[in-house]
């Protein structure tokens, strides 16, 4: 007889490993994230969005909490800015075009699901073992309208917005999708309030040396 397998948060049929008379085994490959008592405002925020997200393959998968901590999926690579810092030769082109196609993937759907992420950057973008990307990070995002608990890194930041918005979110995914492309944020060189002065005045990092994605960017920035 066919069993009707209810499957926790994060767990499908891929990470069955047993079946017995009355329970199932499952492996799965993850983390523990935990806070002090000071951050359990965070640790809810996240937890109650991935919640609403559910299961994507371009999204962190979540498998539930142990008290206030949770436990997430483990991307063997780090962050995308942690694999960079890894590498010894440039990333090939195939694979940054991979990785930008599969973000805006999550992006859009995060915002479908009435999530704003509040701090997109390669630093909130993980690399699997297959070196696909996923979205995590999501201890300080907006959910229905609530105010972000967290803001965009500098070089992120829409110079004109306050708050969180879609725009905005626009804005941060054009400066990691530049990251993407260059290995480096948007202004490196440059001190915060720098990088506030030259958005204020309209000037932002030239585009024209990277061979694809130069007018994405630039929309993304207008």
């Amino acid at each position: 007889m066919e069993r009707n397998i209810q499957y926790p948060h994060g767990v499908d049929g891929r990470d069955i490993i047993g079946m017995g008379i009355t329970a199932v085994v499952a492996r799965l490959d993850a983390v523990i994230k935990f806070a002090p008592a000071t951050e359990l405002p965070f640790m809810e925020r996240e937890k109650r969005v991935y919640q609403r997200l559910g299961h994507h393959d371009r999204v962190v998968r979540y498998y539930g909490n142990l008290g206030n901590d949770i436990i997430l999926q483990y991307a063997c690579h780090g962050s995308i800015r942690q694999y960079f810092a890894c590498q010894t030769k440039p990333v090939a082109l195939s694979l940054q075009l991979g990785w930008v196609e599969q973000i805006a993937g999550a992006v859009s759907f995060i915002h479908s699901k009435n999530v704003l992420h509040g701090d997109i950057s390669c630093n909130n973008i993980f690399v699997d073992h297959s070196l696909n990307v996923k979205l995590g990070d999501f201890a300080g995002s907006a959910i229905d309208g609530e105010p972000p608990l967290i803001c965009y890194e500098t070089s992120h930041e829409h110079p004109s917005i306050e708050g969180i918005s879609v725009r905005s979110e626009i804005f941060a995914l054009g400066s990691t999708i530049y990251e993407i492309m260059t290995g480096s944020k948007p202004y490196k060189e440059l001190s915060d309030p720098e990088i506030c002065a030259a958005y204020d005045m309209g000037k932002y990092p030239e585009l024209s040396s990277l061979t694809t994605f130069n007018d994405i960017i630039a929309k993304c920035w207008a």
